[in-house]
């Protein structure tokens, strides 16, 4: 009996990883092809990009619109002939009636706000202070919630309130790996690219594109607990989703490159460069630490918690020292980006900003976590 199970299971494996991988290379493809599109006719294809993000508000709002059209079919077939057309009015019946139900499925969904732990502003009041200051500045960027993840990122998510993603609330994501690695100076540098990148003020189409990027994928998350008729719109974002990320890179390419610029209206370029370089640095640098399996056990054990953020931060500094210093930047500033991530490469944000080379300041005493957070997160996620 047991052999039986694992050679299904070897065979179930061995259809099921050509398919993923059949599916990620038609995804390179398009990436790759519409890469090349937007450098040779970067024009075109923000105008291709912007359709195909129409896409999914048209999806949406298609149900409805049969349903409509459904009861003026059925009016038409029962009212206006001389004899009832049942065969015409049974199809727009049941097309009425399963319209009616996916419309009903669509106007109850509401996604989930993003999981972690919600800084009101008695327990952070430097840091709400922070970001209202730099929103002054931005103006047309708003911050619903601060919330701290256990993963190494600054952004800001926006869940729709409704159906549609027109009205969202914002949500301002901190990881707490990135607060504790980045210094006080740099950490305002990274909050003001991410601020002044939602702000949208000469990047509007770009930034609408990548978020978008982010929104998408949430209709087909959970298909299951939305009842019976919403399953028509998981399954299309199933398909739809993935193509519309592979399509839209290099639009989110090009607005992290504009967020870049952004925090040069609040930061000296020098202070960008060394804020992009040190983070794309420890990002890179952690993420080939076994923290998974550290940050696994110490959930289990507040104080384990606790030493864990510190021996995180330790390795990092004494990781990224002098020869293994220089080594670690050569490797990154020699990498080339890969086709599914939308950050562009450390040399083009380098460049984009007017400077030849790399800069990166490792002698920091105190890092942002300790001001901004001080001992509120000290408990495992």
């Amino acid at each position: 009996m047991m052999r039986s199970s694992i050679t299904a299971h070897s065979v179930w494996k061995s259809i099921a990883i050509p398919r993923f991988a059949w599916r990620k290379s038609i995804l390179r493809i398009l990436g790759t092809h519409f890469q090349s599109l937007s450098e040779s006719h970067p024009r075109a294809y923000l105008l291709l990009a912007a359709s195909f993000g129409l896409v999914g508000f048209v999806y949406l709002l298609l149900f409805p619109g049969l349903a409509l059209i459904s009861g003026h079919g059925l009016y038409e077939a029962l009212l206006t002939n001389q004899t009832i057309a049942w065969g015409h009015a049974l199809t727009w019946l049941v097309l009425g009636a399963l319209s009616i139900l996916v419309s009903y499925r669509i106007f109850w969904y509401r996604p989930a706000l993003p999981a972690g732990i919600v800084l009101n502003k008695d327990a952070a009041p430097l840091l709400h202070q922070l970001v209202k200051d730099q929103l002054g500045h931005y103006l047309r960027t708003r911050v619903d919630r601060i919330l701290v993840s256990n993963k190494f990122e600054i952004d800001i998510l926006k869940t729709p309130n409704c159906a549609l993603p027109i009205w969202s609330t914002n949500t301002l994501v901190i990881g707490l790996p990135l607060i504790h690695c980045l210094s006080v100076s740099q950490f305002q540098c990274a909050l003001a690219r991410r601020l002044g990148q939602f702000s949208k003020r000469y990047n509007w189409l770009e930034n609408w594109l990548y978020q978008l990027r982010e929104i998408w994928p949430r209709y087909c998350d959970t298909v299951r607990k939305h009842g019976f008729g919403y399953q028509l719109v998981g399954w299309f974002f199933m398909i739809y989703a993935p193509v519309y990320k592979a399509i839209t890179m290099p639009a989110a390419r090009l607005d992290e490159l504009a967020a870049d610029k952004y925090a040069m209206e609040l930061f000296n370029d020098e202070e960008v460069l060394d804020t992009i370089t040190t983070q794309l640095m420890c990002d890179s640098y952690l993420a080939g630490k076994p923290w998974p399996i550290s940050r696994k056990y110490a959930a289990c054990r507040e104080q384990a918690f606790k030493e864990f953020r510190l021996c995180m931060v330790s390795e990092l500094r004494s990781g990224l020292q002098g020869e293994k210093l220089s080594k670690w930047l050569a490797n990154i500033l020699s990498a080339e980006g890969q086709w599914d991530d939308a950050t562009p490469s450390l040399a083009k944000r380098v460049e984009s900003i007017g400077h030849t080379h790399f800069r990166m300041v490792t002698n920091v005493s105190e890092s942002a976590a300790s001001v901004y957070l001080g001992t509120v997160i000290d408990k495992p996620f």
